[in-house]
């Protein structure tokens, strides 16, 4: 209690005093661990000073001097806390230094790996730092990465987020594991997961933070059949004779299985396959259909109504065309009744004959009959 009594007369002496009040320049730095360091210590009026430190310590000068410098080649004390003061104490200044290192690695793991994730399950992820200081400036955040490359943002373990470094003034390096509660769903199945470790100094560290990530993930996500049949669960007319022809395709992995069902027909599946063809379809047809897909997670179902109709347009043509036949013969059989009636029913055998005329005479010439007058 004492002591901080002492240094607090000693602030406020150098607050009120002109003379013998020292300044730090820079107050504030922030060195990688082996790296340099130096700072000056200065007075507005010449005095006697030193600098005391761990490393780089410089005993009182000789004589006074408006400028002291304290210089480290190669910094690695962890705690260094390196003090300025003139002769006697009345005055001193301490610089604020702090000495970091990044990570040796950052790697991500959770409990059940290598084993595959189910959709919907809890998974711890961790995310192990290693060999990091100061561990207070840490922040790590981790990412899911999705198969086109885009990057979400999971959870951020903020600076000094739990009362252990809050607590912590520990400088020296350390390893630290964080961790996130994790369910994944399908369309995290083929996504990466990883993990970050961002060492935030404050301006007078490295512009921009550095940040290291960790090792990558490869999520192998199962999860129950998704139907994916385009355009899905819906009812369609097709006309007898053509072709049916139904996709049913689904997401789920394991990858599935199929079934297709007739329930008006069969009640026992009649396709173990994703693709149902009938060629030549009649009206017995008609009915839903419907597909299944399968794995040991469950399965998904979607259901197709199918109504066979009849084109009756080739009927009506054809019997027009039997009616325009019919119309064509009984005109000619009309006509030619007509025809031979009006022909036929006028003449008599005798009109055929040649008539025999008074004075008229007929003679043969040159095998000919003639007629003379």
């Amino acid at each position: 209690m004492e002591i901080v009594t002492l240094v607090s007369l000693l602030s406020l002496y150098c607050d009120f005093t002109d003379a013998e009040c020292l300044v730090v320049s820079p107050a504030r730095l922030v060195v990688k661990h082996g790296d340099p360091a130096s700072s000056n210590c200065s007075s507005d009026i010449p005095v006697e000073m030193a600098w005391e430190a761990t490393q780089g310590g410089v005993g009182l000068t000789d004589n006074k001097v408006k400028i002291l410098r304290w210089r480290v080649d190669s910094v690695t004390d962890w705690n260094i806390k390196p003090t300025c003061y003139t002769d006697g104490g009345l005055c001193q200044e301490q610089l604020n230094i702090t000495v970091y290192k990044l990570p040796d690695r950052v790697s991500i793991s959770y409990r059940k790996y290598p084993d595959p994730m189910v959709e919907g399950d809890q998974y711890l992820l961790q995310c192990l730092v290693q060999n990091i200081a100061p561990i207070g400036r840490l922040t790590v955040t981790f990412y899911k990465v999705s198969t086109n490359g885009e990057r979400t943002v999971l959870y951020t373990q903020p600076l000094n987020n739990n009362i252990q470094q809050l607590n912590n003034d520990t400088r020296e390096p350390v390893n630290e594991s964080y961790s996130l509660q994790f369910s994944p769903t399908s369309v995290d199945d083929g996504a990466q997961l990883l993990c970050s470790a961002m060492l935030d100094l404050g301006p007078e560290g490295p512009q921009p933070p550095p940040v290291m990530d960790s090792n990558r993930l490869n999520t192998n996500v199962h999860y129950k059949p998704q139907i994916t049949m385009s355009p899905g669960c819906f009812s369609m007319s097709i006309t007898e004779g053509d072709t049916l022809s139904l996709n049913c395709s689904a997401k789920g992995n394991p990858a599935p299985s199929y079934d297709w069902l007739l329930s008006q027909a069969d009640p026992n599946p009649m396709e173990e396959r994703s693709v149902v063809t009938i060629t030549n379809i009649a009206k017995s047809h008609s009915g839903d259909y419907t597909c299944i897909a399968r794995n040991l997670l469950g399965n998904s179902t979607c259901t197709v109504n199918v109504e066979v109709t009849v084109d009756y347009l080739p009927i009506f043509a054809g019997l027009a065309a039997a009616v325009v036949v019919i119309l064509l013969v009984v005109s000619c059989f009309t006509y030619s009744s007509y025809y031979k009636h009006r022909r036929m029913g006028h003449y008599q055998l005798k009109d055929m004959l040649p008539r025999r005329h008074k004075n008229k005479h007929v003679v043969q010439h040159n095998g000919m009959d003639q007629s003379f007058m």
